[in-house]
């Protein structure tokens, strides 16, 4: 652990040297660049506060590395193409469990977590005074978000956040496009060799290790991560009896939506507009999601289902129960009926995202070109079988 937190600080002061300077062709807006400089100090030291519960953790709770992750779900697949939305239907089953968003950014270690969990029950104990003014502001600053990508701290959220105490979460590329190893972790099944591959995975393990153990070792672990796309490979050896749900969307919205999603946290870093050579890095990468996926369900084909966002977003109880029967997975008489519901929601529910190809000065033609061989293996928008 000493060696990861190691890297971790190697990681955090090249960051900061980015905050000082134009880390692409496209120069950081003055104001954005001073607010960087001087909160990143900040911010690094709560990430610290992380890695002091995780030493508290091998003191006080050292029983959690015996904690057997059995037949985890990861739901995967580029990113824009359902997994939030399948995530939290799946988060609704009692017999699993996710991380939360306030366990990504506060709670990681088993110390911080039963601290802040017994901070709960003071709370509910005296009326929920501090829940609600939580709420509050959650509404009041956050609900603008929820077209592209709802936010609570009580709700189910992807856990690659649980990587940023390494400076490893791939959602900085946001801040700092030059980071090279945000971009290899992306890759992490072909761009990082067998020992950054092993970091990156002790890593998470004990994370997840950690969670079981506060939450319960015989329920059922359950991931969302959209950049995990790049990891599966690593996930599978690593959790032998694992299963993986990939969700897919075709390119022509996907690309789009991921585009316009990522704008607010551009503008926020001081870039008025997507640079072209980091817009045409996440079109590569997310053309490499689609072909990874496809190549790692040609060898684990037992253990992948893929789900067309169209067909989820139509049918989705029969969907889900499509994909739990081809992994060999009970649904439970409490999950089915929630299932039920879920399916009607979903039909009716409409997002209020709105986005185009031509903003980002991209036509259909030009997504059919780059991503022809992702087209050549994949069927979308149908319900049935999703790669050709």
């Amino acid at each position: 652990m000493f060696k990861l937190f190691c890297t971790s600080c190697t990681r955090f002061a090249r960051l900061w040297l980015m905050c000082w300077t134009d880390t692409n062709t496209q120069p950081r807006a003055w104001p954005q660049r001073v607010g960087l400089v001087l909160a990143w100090p900040l911010f690094v030291a709560f990430q610290c506060l992380h890695w002091l519960g995780f030493g508290l953790d091998e003191l006080l709770f050292s029983a959690y590395r015996q904690v057997q992750v059995k037949r985890p779900i990861f739901v995967v697949g580029p990113p824009r193409s359902g997994t939030t939305h399948l995530h939290h239907v799946l988060s609704q089953d009692p017999s699993t469990t996710t991380f939360s968003t306030w366990e990504c950014l506060f709670g990681l270690s088993i110390t911080a977590r039963k601290l802040i969990l017994g901070m709960i029950r003071v709370d509910r104990a005296i009326g929920r005074p501090v829940a609600t003014l939580i709420n509050w502001l959650e509404r009041k600053v956050l609900s603008s978000m929820d077209d592209v990508h709802p936010f609570s701290l009580s709700a189910p959220e992807e856990d690659f956040l649980a990587f940023m105490p390494l400076g490893q979460c791939f959602i900085l590329v946001a801040l700092f496009p030059s980071a090279d190893w945000l971009w290899q972790t992306a890759r992490l099944d072909v761009d990082q060799d067998a020992s950054a591959r092993q970091q990156w995975l002790e890593w998470y393990q004990w994370c997840v290790q950690k969670h079981m153990f506060v939450h319960g070792s015989e329920r059922t672990f359950l991931s969302k991560n959209a950049s995990f796309s790049g990891s599966v490979e690593t996930l599978l050896s690593a959790f032998p009896d694992a299963s993986l749900m990939v969700c897919s969307r075709d390119p022509v919205k996907t690309v789009p939506s991921q585009l316009s999603s990522l704008l607010p946290a551009l503008k926020a870093a001081g870039f008025d507009t997507f640079d072209p050579e980091f817009q045409q890095q996440l079109i590569n990468l997310l053309a490499f999601y689609y072909l990874h996926l496809a190549d790692s369900h040609e060898r684990h084909s037992d253990r992948m289902v893929f789900l067309d966002n169209d067909d989820l977003r139509h049918r989705l109880a029969g969907v889900v129960r499509e994909t739990f029967a081809a992994l060999d997975r009970p649904i439970s008489a409490a999950f089915a009926g929630y299932l039920e519901q879920a399916d009607a929601t979903s039909k009716s529910s409409r997002s209020g995202h709105r986005y185009s190809l031509d903003q980002f000065g991209l036509t259909e033609a030009d997504i059919h070109q780059q991503f022809a061989e992702v087209y050549a293996r994949y069927r979308f928008g149908s319900p049935g079988t999703v790669l050709t």
